[in-house]
């Protein structure tokens, strides 16, 4: 599979929230009410999803390699204005998440306001994932080699597990949790995966990581993981 698979897939969910905004948008426009949440979880989407996570892989890791590659003047054309689409929506966001505030604060003209921006940004984000499917990811994927592909899709897919812990651990946070993990020393204190339910017990060893019976799981070296499904050490939750 080419790296530019799941980056694909991902459009198409995209491509189904550009619908529903566009059915709102409509609506709206038609003398429909503007449900209160309906802003606030595009702006969710958009940030987390369409933002974070695909055009985090895009600009974090994909464009990256590509900038080091010898692009032909046209490719790196392309490239430069993708990348400046991705600033130019997210100040598109920007503004719908302040009129979703506006709305909520009793304006009356903020849901037609949001419904144009949102037929805007709906038209926007046509254009640039026809140019990244059409015009762009297939031809630049010559510049990289099988091993080089092999290794961008397994940095999706690390990028895309450290996502889901960012996005809930911002969630607690919000919700007055802190941000540190304190990580206790006793030898004692037992640790289980939350992905696949496997417990790491410091009196037992680890002979899938080489780690000898004795070791609390606060000396587990950082790039540690799950000897059963290979999650990290933040996917473990004290006992």
């Amino acid at each position: 599979m080419l790296p530019i698979a799941p980056l694909m897939i991902e459009h198409r969910l995209i491509e189904r929230m550009i619908a529903v905004m566009e059915m709102q948008a409509e609506g709206i426009q038609a003398g429909q009410e503007l449900d209160l949440r309906f802003i606030p979880e595009v702006v969710d989407f958009m940030r987390t999803y369409a933002d974070r996570t695909h055009h985090g892989k895009e600009e974090d890791i994909l464009f990256k390699v590509l900038k080091g590659k010898k692009l032909s003047g046209a490719h790196r054309r392309v490239l430069e204005k993708l990348e400046d689409d991705h600033v130019k929506a997210r100040e598109m966001v920007r503004k719908l998440s302040s009129l979703g505030e506006e709305h909520a604060r009793g304006s009356p003209s903020a849901a037609y306001h949001a419904s144009m921006l949102m037929k805007d940004l709906a038209t926007f984000y046509h254009a640039h994932i026809e140019l990244e499917d059409q015009g762009f990811f297939v031809p630049v994927m010559d510049y990289l080699n099988a091993p080089e592909r092999q290794a961008m899709l397994e940095e999706f897919r690390d990028f895309d597990s450290r996502m889901v812990h960012e996005r809930y651990a911002r969630t607690v946070e919000g919700l007055g949790g802190g941000k540190e993990v304190h990580l206790a020393r006793d030898e004692g204190n037992r640790w289980r995966c939350r992905v696949c339910g496997y417990i790491y017990d410091p009196k037992e060893d680890d002979p899938e990581n080489g780690v000898p019976a004795g070791t609390s799981f606060a000396d587990l070296p950082d790039d540690w993981v799950c000897p059963v499904c290979g999650a990290s050490k933040d996917a473990f939750e004290h006992l």
